[in-house]
């Protein structure tokens, strides 16, 4: 039988300190990759002495920082593989990635694999968190169907996506912006190339360490309005590169509604109702889990109480498993694994 190639497309800026732990991941697969690439997007610590120590194990690209979608674009442009898996340079592989991806691609051909990735803390410790939660059915109908509802289909950050680099070609990524994150436009684009594979399965450990996401699990109202304009931005290239006249929502996704309500809840905003009874009532539209519906409207709920220390404690528990108890997420886990 014979499978297709896979290469392992890492991009780094300014994470040596966390190079090795990839670097190593990737190099320590039960079935190997094909091609292992970093792109080094113009580093000023100590990144490039630590790739030179895997020299002739891996193929090193420097370039003058440009943002990770430019990066990983050189990486795919400089490998010859079949699909790309594509690996922040803080984040790690687990061993069986490239075993579980390729049995996967042995009878089809998707424009996408994605699985679930385990939080795990600034040196590598497991934080009890396996996300994303992906409903027991979820093909392309039905991630079409949360674009439409929600704005965004569930998927996994950067490390929890191999492309098929046919899709990648026809999507084009030149037109995309290079500062962009590669789990914005690429990846939404993908239900509307072909079928997506979704494993249930944690198969690389995502890292938080204080710098991930600009702050996202401490978010401001600067940052929640500039979420919702690099979400329309998103889209933008995603409609452009598609040739769409549109994107495929007609009012307001759940996605603005959601960052509305944190902002009025930032704003010390005394009655949230309106805006909280939006976003619960879209919840039904998506396709979510329930239980995570369920999960989120209580959330929601509890925003309705006009204390700014709880709605704020509220908000950073919700965008972050790393601001939540021991006993809270293992509750959580237990909760939606029952």
């Amino acid at each position: 039988m014979k499978f297709p190639t896979i290469a392992a497309v890492i991009t780094n800026y300014n994470y040596g300190r966390f190079l090795p732990y990839a670097l190593d991941s990737v190099l320590a697969q039960t079935s190997p990759f094909d091609e292992i690439i970093v792109v080094d997007d113009g580093s000023t610590d100590n990144s490039l002495e630590v790739l030179a120590q895997y020299d002739g194990r891996i193929k090193v690209i420097s370039i003058a920082n440009g943002g990770q979608t430019g990066a990983a674009r050189a990486g795919i442009i400089a490998s010859t593989s079949d699909y790309i898996y594509t690996l922040d340079a803080d984040d790690f592989a687990d061993p069986q990635l490239v075993r579980v991806v390729k049995l996967c691609l042995a009878d089809k051909r998707p424009v996408k694999v994605q699985f679930q990735l385990r939080g795990v803390g600034a040196e590598g410790e497991l934080i009890g968190s396996t996300f994303p939660t992906f409903p027991v059915k979820y093909d392309r109908p039905e991630m079409l169907q949360d674009n439409k509802s929600y704005g965004f289909y569930i998927s996994p950050p950067t490390s929890g996506n191999v492309f098929s680099r046919e899709a990648l070609e026809r999507l084009g990524l030149r037109s995309f912006d290079s500062r962009g994150a590669f789990d914005g436009s690429a990846s939404l684009a993908m239900p509307y190339l072909g079928e997506i594979m979704t494993l249930n399965e944690p198969l690389a450990h995502y890292r938080v360490h204080g710098n991930n996401g600009w702050s996202w699990d401490a978010p401001t109202i600067a940052l929640l309005q500039k979420e919702i304009r690099i979400f329309k931005e998103i889209w933008g290239e995603v409609v452009s590169a598609l040739n769409f006249d549109k994107p495929p929502f007609t009012d307001r996704p759940l996605y603005i509604d959601e960052r509305r309500m944190m902002i009025a809840c930032k704003q010390n905003k005394a009655f949230v109702g309106p805006e909280v009874w939006r976003f619960v009532s879209g919840l039904p539209c998506t396709n979510f889990p329930p239980k995570e519906k369920i999960i989120l409207a209580m959330w929601a709920m509890c925003l309705l109480i006009p204390s700014a220390s709880l709605r704020d404690y509220s908000i950073r528990m919700k965008r972050s498993s790393a601001n939540r108890s021991k006993r809270l997420q293992t509750l959580l886990n237990l909760v939606m694994r029952s």
